[in-house]
């Protein structure tokens, strides 16, 4: 009986205790009393984003690309003593509300999760909050949930690749001049006034690591015709290559790239002379003969840091601006400072190279339209800075030992 009695046990141990749900329909949200959602601290965000828009006047919109995201107070804080400010929202426009919680005693921020993408209407219910001036009700903040980033595509005609007479994929090779016809488009719900940005780099290093980008006035969707610099000819004329990138960007921070294939550009038969383009474009600039930009550094040219030289060639777009400054970089553009302020196309200016060493030095002219425009009007190749270290000069009583009367 005993042994018996300790298998049913143990065939009820393995087998388990179902248990049903003796409330299904709870909800948690809906039934906790406001003091359950009091806290002995709480969580906020270490700042407040502003609203990126307004609906109508008065009903700020918010974009965020996290489901979670923080709801300020409306009136800064829970008071205590006073009732607690509820927070209701809906998902469809205001045709069905729910409340998400309440405020706890002096929390400055309710963390709300939403299930999945799309825009949320939030309304606070409590004192001071009145009633909806219209039916269903209208929110008095909205937050857009977006996860997802922009679709975007960037084609080239004619393409990079191409088939031969057998079928087989081949490079196409372009020719210095050529133009080519760059269509890109960026799709989101959701997307930034500015958010698609057009850029452009050579194929070879170090070239490859600074992007040319286009003003932020092109339209999401749309065409350009450009035609291949003498740049990407490569340095020597025997043949590099071009390539171009799309960025998109919408209104909750998600951030998408696209990259077109390299652009195999044959080497140059002779420079090409300059022509006039608009302010965006790639210009196929006339590459310069030694002697012919006084002050202005040749590609791996070698200069001492600290000392100082006379650049008097200036590109002539120069006099149509205002503010055109002359800057220097040691790192092959990654950042830039200011060697040279107001300059002008007569006027020589005088500048004192930083005391750097690097082989990835260059100077740029940049004419400075306003805070957020900048218009760059000619730049060097890189070349080398050196900076001789500091010499320590040693005395006789340095350099002999102390002698010792005996």
């Amino acid at each position: 009986m005993r042994a018996k009695a300790c298998i049913l046990a143990l065939a009820f141990v393995l087998t388990g205790c179902k248990l049903g749900d003796e409330n299904p329909q709870w909800d948690p949200r809906q039934e906790y009393p406001a003091w359950a959602y009091d806290a002995p601290f709480y969580y906020r965000p270490s700042e407040d984003p502003p609203a990126a828009e307004t609906a109508g006047e008065a009903v700020p919109i918010h974009y965020t690309n996290g489901r979670r995201y923080f709801i300020k107070h409306s009136a800064g804080y829970q008071v205590p003593g006073v009732p607690r400010l509820e927070v209701w929202f809906s998902a469809d426009e205001g045709r069905r509300w729910e409340r998400a919680g309440y405020f706890g005693v002096e929390q400055t921020h309710f963390l709300f999760e939403a299930e999945a993408d799309g825009a949320y209407w939030v309304r606070f219910v409590g004192p001071g909050q009145g009633t909806a001036a219209a039916l269903p009700g209208s929110p008095h903040r909205i937050y857009v949930v977006d996860t997802q980033p922009p679709r975007i595509a960037l084609m080239v005609d004619p393409p990079p690749v191409t088939e031969d007479e057998h079928g087989r994929q081949v490079r196409r090779t372009y020719q210095v001049g050529q133009k080519v016809l760059l269509c890109w488009n960026a799709s989101d719900a959701n997307l930034a006034e500015d958010g698609a940005r057009l850029a452009t780099t050579f194929a070879s290093f170090p070239d490859n690591l600074i992007w040319a980008e286009y003003p932020p006035s092109l339209p999401a969707a749309g065409n350009i015709e450009v035609p291949i610099p003498a740049e990407a000819a490569g340095a020597d004329g025997k043949g590099a290559g071009i390539r171009f990138r799309l960025q998109a960007r919408d209104k909750a921070g998600n951030v998408n790239v696209a990259f077109s294939d390299v652009l195999t550009v044959g080497p140059s038969p002779e420079p090409l002379p300059v022509r006039p383009v608009e302010p965006w474009q790639l210009t196929a600039r006339r590459l310069p003969t030694p002697g012919e930009r006084p002050g202005w550094p040749d590609r791996g040219a070698l200069i001492r840091g600290g000392s100082s030289r006379v650049l008097s060639w200036f590109p002539p777009e120069v006099d149509k601006y205002k503010h055109v400054v002359l800057q220097f970089s040691a790192n092959n553009g990654r950042s830039w400072r200011t060697v040279g302020e107001k300059l002008q196309v007569a006027r020589p200016v005088k500048w004192t190279v930083p005391e750097v060493n690097s082989k990835l030095c260059q100077l740029r002219v940049m004419a400075v339209v306003g805070p957020e425009e900048k218009v760059m009007l000619a730049q060097t190749p890189p070349f080398t800075v050196h900076t001789a270290p500091p010499q320590v000069i040693l005395g006789p009583e340095k350099l002999l030992p102390e002698s010792s009367a005996d």
